[in-house]
């Protein structure tokens, strides 16, 4: 699929309409097309150094046509970890480790998040894998809307976690205004590239 720009200054088009664009535009790919570019964006990645070297990393449930990236956690020797989106300080998000699918339980948004288990905060991370809804080549990003990513990363004093999104193709727009809550990620992959900003 073609990737289309679009223009997403905040006075021709704002944040949240230009997220319900993105939105719709990564929920018309078919099942074929999701599968297909779920797969390349995998070995995509699996093949970067820094994933390589990571042992603890940040994934999670892909939902509203995102790209899935469960199969991330049948590689031996890495540990994967869920956010859990419960009432932390502040909102902040906590890292769970996973290692079943079948043992995971929906939360309020309707995405699967661990039960009763030991928490890690970002910085006990070494990668963190964030979907995206829209990015530029700046690497700057327009998630769901709510901030948990943001106001995480916004306390992380880890220099060496990477932030990565996680976005199709078609989700790249010209430019994105940079709001002053926004953490700019370190890598975007992409089923066909790897974009480090």
């Amino acid at each position: 699929m073609a990737t289309v720009l679009f223009n997403s200054s905040p006075d021709i088009l704002g944040r949240s309409q230009l997220r319900q664009q993105l939105r719709h535009q990564r929920r018309q790919l078919t099942f074929y097309q999701q599968k297909q570019a779920s797969r390349a964006l995998i070995q995509r990645l699996q093949k970067q150094s820094f994933f390589k070297q990571a042992q603890k990393i940040g994934i999670y449930d892909a939902m509203d046509g995102e790209l899935d990236i469960t199969a991330l956690i049948q590689q031996a020797h890495k540990s994967y970890y869920l956010p859990v989106l419960r009432r932390f300080p502040k909102q902040r998000l906590a890292f769970v480790r996973i290692t079943s699918w079948h043992r995971l339980a929906k939360h309020r948004y309707g995405m699967k998040e661990p039960q009763y288990r030991p928490r890690l905060m970002i910085d006990d991370l070494d990668i963190v894998l964030m979907p995206l809804v829209g990015f530029d080549n700046a690497g700057n990003r327009l998630g769901m809307g709510g901030g948990y990513y943001d106001r995480s990363l916004a306390y992380q004093k880890k220099t060496t976690l990477v932030k990565v999104g996680i976005a199709h193709d078609c989700q790249e727009v010209g430019s994105l205004a940079n709001m002053a809550w926004d953490i700019p990620l370190d890598v975007i992959v992409t089923p066909s590239r790897l974009l480090i900003t």
